[in-house]
């Protein structure tokens, strides 16, 4: 599958000030030693990756200050982003704050997380990993109040950082996701300046304008999908549910097991807003065509009235016979194959 798209402008913008929190890190002498992310396997997502690096810096900073709550909490939540938990930046109420700085504050967090709900965090980790540091810095010194260069420092990098992921977030986005069966499939990405092929689940693009290629933007994180996407895939259409249900040899009559599973499509159409049910009637081939067109036609009805019997409204339910020219086994004409005995319930 090829996408063409009308490309976007992109501007994946690196700063001067990516570096900047990282080379804080103290040698002070104190508690909660953050030496054991250095035995935590690397995570594959950058934001994840960078995000405890960047409160690892933290951490460090205040431990250089013999601030050892704040150590304790910036160290925290490195080790829990070094174990793959993508969390928010701190909320308000977790510092005391004056009316002034929860305004500004506010805003800038609600910046940010809008930006997170866009799927900055898996688009441009790097930076939103900056961000969300910066932010919790600039919340922590705000909180103390008495260093007006840190306060500066902090909010200046969150506002370069939040800066450079509005641009980067400013194109358009593909994720590639498995369809309902589980299968990933392939997409290309494609402009006059170049593609970018996605097969592995969760991989994603953006793209620019025309005179710009598509570029890979990795993989999605799993809560970025659900951010991003949430509300288009549980607005999406519900999954046919299939059942078999399999006959005796030249009757009528349901198996016992096939008979028990009626039960089991009250319940599915219960769960659709607008249900539409298909009942197919099929046989195998050991009878003449003519003779098995009506037994596929009897065997339908017999499970059509079984269905209207449970209580599914008689004008959702639907009844066809493809006799013996729909075999699940092909076989040669006379022969008896209880797979194709069957009826088969489509619900939509």
């Amino acid at each position: 599958m090829t996408v063409h798209l009308a490309p976007l402008v992109l501007r994946l913008r690196r700063l001067a000030v990516v570096g900047a929190l990282l080379s804080l890190a103290a040698c002070a002498a104190g508690p909660y030693d953050s030496d054991g992310l250095s035995d935590l396997p690397p995570q594959d997502s950058p934001f994840l990756r960078d995000l405890s690096r960047e409160y690892a810096a933290l951490g460090d900073m205040e431990r250089a200050e013999y601030d050892w709550p704040d150590t304790a909490r910036f160290y925290d939540r490195a080790i829990r982003a070094a174990k793959g938990e993508a969390f928010p930046p701190e909320r308000l109420d977790d510092r005391a704050l004056s009316d002034a700085a929860r305004e500004e504050l506010g805003a800038a967090r609600a910046r940010l997380v809008a930006l997170f709900g866009a799927g900055a965090r898996s688009i441009v980790g790097p930076d939103s990993a900056r961000g969300q540091a910066a932010f919790d810095c600039w919340m922590q010194e705000q909180e103390e109040g008495h260093q007006a260069d840190d306060i500066a420092r902090c909010r200046e990098i969150f506002l370069a950082a939040v800066t450079a992921i509005e641009s980067a977030v400013d194109g358009a986005l593909i994720v590639l996701l498995p369809d309902t069966d589980g299968v990933v499939g392939m997409i290309r990405v494609e402009t006059p300046q170049g593609s970018v092929v996605l097969e592995r689940e969760r991989e994603s693009a953006v793209t620019g304008d025309t005179q710009s290629a598509p570029q890979s933007t990795g993989t999605f994180l799993v809560a970025d999908v659900e951010a991003v996407f949430g509300a288009a895939l549980a607005a999406g259409p519900t999954p046919p549910v299939a059942f078999l249900l399999y006959f005796e040899q030249g009757t009528d009559r349901l198996t016992p097991d096939s008979a028990r599973k009626l039960s089991e499509v009250l319940e599915v159409v219960g769960q659709r807003k607008l249900p539409q049910v298909e009942v197919s009637g099929h046989t195998d081939r050991s009878g003449s065509a003519a003779f098995n067109d009506q037994l596929a036609q009897d065997r339908a009805e017999l499970v059509a009235q079984e269905v209207l019997g449970l209580g599914v409204p008689e004008r959702v339910v639907t009844v066809v016979s493809y006799g013996e020219r729909a075999p699940v086994v092909p076989t040669a004409d006379g022969v008896s194959e209880a797979r194709n005995r069957r009826v088969e319930i489509v619900v939509r």
